[in-house]
């Protein structure tokens, strides 16, 4: 399954309509604009104190060209588009906007397993080729090393906010370029072991391997569809039809009671990679992909996808599947050509408690008729919030 990325249907599960803001709560938010060096971040960069992420390297988007063109417009001065941060305590802050000018700066500054070496440089050619270590070993480039230092970054600093307010900063800064997974966004907030768990097993998971081009995604795509997965398999009872509040209550959930749920969502996690297996086996390239006037759509769909690798996440349902694969994908065919309602659900209104519940029944309902009892039910476990 080799979908170039961005072939991949409700890429967001986030709206404005899903946000319940009230006006007192932009009157308490502290907005502080400031302008602060390069040295001044980097340094902050250093001592941890911006969150980018664990392991930040895996989920760059920037080419290391765009990285170095980003570096040298800062020694050679110009202004260039400002970061927002969110303070989520004195003096440690999550990144709302300028992940990836953050990251660049921090391969180029502080990276000593894989440092930028900048390539590219149009204007300054005299670095061309060189690492921040490097520069800092020749004479000659002592005065631009401190201009670098010194050039100011435009810094805005959100203080005495809410999610449900980042989540609306977020979508609005981003409302005019390609939208980011809400899931880069829920990373920030809820801190922990969960999402670096998380991390770690969507970069080595196999089962994403088939599913995503390129693995980690940058823009943790992989993350959300885990979590997906992760709040439909032992929170499904909870689900009333919000997706980012059920996605952040699954993540700060898991968070808070890390040692209790680790064993279990170890398990979940093999049983993850097992209905994924399975569905690959069944549809082959075009798994999670609804079917449409006699054909399969381009795009992967994530409401497929939650339905697919819930069922087949169940050992016995995916061999007795996988014995039976071509009336499997007839069934499912069946369904998307003759139940009107089961395709709303995947296409239209996918957020929606009735519409879950629609396409969770109705493809069990097909699976018990296709190979018969013993498929689980949804939800099969009920773990409360």
């Amino acid at each position: 399954m080799d979908d170039n990325n961005d072939l991949f249907s409700s890429v967001g599960e986030v709206s404005e309509d899903d946000l319940n803001i009230k006006p007192k709560d932009f009157q308490e938010m502290v907005v502080a604009p400031t302008d602060w060096t390069i040295g001044v971040l980097v340094d902050l960069l250093k001592r941890k104190k911006i969150d980018l992420q664990p392991n930040y390297q895996r989920r760059i988007a920037w080419t290391t060209d765009k990285m170095s063109k980003f570096i040298e417009s800062l020694f050679l001065r110009l202004p260039v588009p400002q970061i927002v941060l969110a303070e989520t305590q004195p003096g440690r802050f999550a990144v709302i906007d300028g992940k990836q000018r953050l990251n660049s700066l921090a391969r180029f500054c502080l990276d000593t397993k894989d440092p930028l070496r900048l390539k590219g440089c149009e204007y300054r050619s005299d670095l061309e080729n060189l690492t921040y270590d490097e520069m800092q070993q020749k004479p000659a480039l002592e005065g631009a090393l401190d201009a670098f230092q010194s050039h100011t970054v435009r810094t805005t600093v959100i203080k005495n906010w809410s999610n449900e307010l980042l989540y609306l900063l977020f979508l609005r800064l981003n409302q005019n370029s390609v939208t980011l997974s809400p899931q880069e966004l829920r990373r920030a907030l809820f801190p922990g072991p969960f999402v670096n768990w998380l991390d770690d097993m969507t970069t080595a998971s196999a089962g994403m391997q088939m599913i995503f081009t390129k693995v980690p995604d940058f823009r943790m795509r992989d993350m959300e569809v885990a979590t997906r997965y992760i709040g439909f398999q032992l929170f499904g009872g909870s689900y009333v039809g919000n997706m980012k509040q059920f996605l952040d209550d699954v993540t700060s959930y898991c968070t808070k009671d890390w040692k209790g749920m680790e064993p279990i969502l170890d398990e979940t996690w093999h049983r993850f990679e097992i209905g994924v297996e399975a569905t690959v086996k069944i549809f082959g390239y075009d798994a999670y992909k609804v079917w449409q006037e006699g054909r399969f759509l381009m795009a992967k769909n994530r409401a497929v996808m939650d339905i697919m690798n819930y069922y087949f996440s169940d050992p016995q349902t995916a061999a007795a599947a996988i014995q039976s694969a071509d009336a499997v994908r007839d069934a499912f065919k069946g369904l998307c050509e003759h139940n009107e309602a089961f395709v709303r659900s995947l296409q239209v209104s996918t957020k929606t408690e009735d519409a879950t519940q629609i396409r969770f029944n109705e493809w069990r309902h097909a699976l018990v008729h296709t190979i018969g009892n013993g498929v689980i039910q949804y939800p099969s476990q009920n773990f409360q919030f």
